[in-house]
């Protein structure tokens, strides 16, 4: 696939995981509210809720690999093309700016300059993925629940949802260590925490807007 059939999967891919998401947010909501499990735990939940209830056409090829939900489906456009769906939720308070992820949830290098020293670190999810006789090609989607803390359960604020581009499309998004998308991570190398980083949506959505998502959940107070 060229670089614009592959922006063009990824941007379907994304509007079918932003949709379920929709199509969930009030019992999304209601679940934050009334569990007392941890807010990470109550994420991974309802992502993968949400997807089983939108039924995507699924293929029958098992996935690995370090994210909550992994899903091998057809996108149709019009052709059906194979999709290996990287699905990632995470759970944060208040942080609307960033999403953290580590070098297993993206086929993408991340250049970036860090305390004044260069990065160059490679992902490592495939870009492609052989099975039998299909190519599915690798889409990598996080959804981050936005909550706060109510005197019981969350009040889940809004849904981010964010495709990360494909290493494929590495020159459009980060060329080198000037132009980047990527932000230091939380992790600590002198404690030997795995790596991780930070994708800063601001830049992202300047480069392509289609590319992040908010979902504005209401909830009770």
């Amino acid at each position: 696939m060229n670089p614009e059939q592959i922006e063009q999967l990824e941007r379907f891919t994304l509007s079918m995981v932003v949709q379920a998401l929709k199509d969930y947010k009030d019992k999304a909501v209601a679940i934050f509210r009334a569990e007392s499990d941890k807010a990470q735990d109550i994420a991974e939940d309802v992502t993968r809720e949400a997807l089983d209830e939108m039924r995507l056409p699924r293929i029958d090829v098992r996935l690995y690999g370090k994210v909550d939900v992994k899903k091998a489906i057809y996108a149709f456009l019009p052709n059906a093309i194979p999709v290996a769906l990287m699905l990632d939720a995470k759970a944060e308070k208040g942080d609307v700016a960033t999403v953290t992820i580590q070098m297993d949830q993206t086929s993408m290098r991340v250049r970036m300059v860090r305390k004044g020293q260069p990065v160059d670190e490679g992902g490592k999810l495939e870009t492609t993925i052989e099975s039998e006789d299909k190519t599915l090609q690798t889409v990598t989607v996080i959804a981050k629940y936005v909550y706060r803390e109510l005197h019981s359960g969350y009040g889940l604020d809004k849904i981010l949802v964010v495709c990360i581009p494909n290493g494929q499309l590495q020159d459009q998004y980060n060329p080198d260590m000037k132009h980047t998308i990527w932000g230091v991570g939380r992790h600590a190398p002198t404690r030997g925490e795995v790596f991780r980083v930070r994708v800063r949506l601001g830049q992202l959505k300047r480069i392509a807007p289609w590319r992040v998502h908010e979902i504005v959940c209401d909830h009770v107070v």
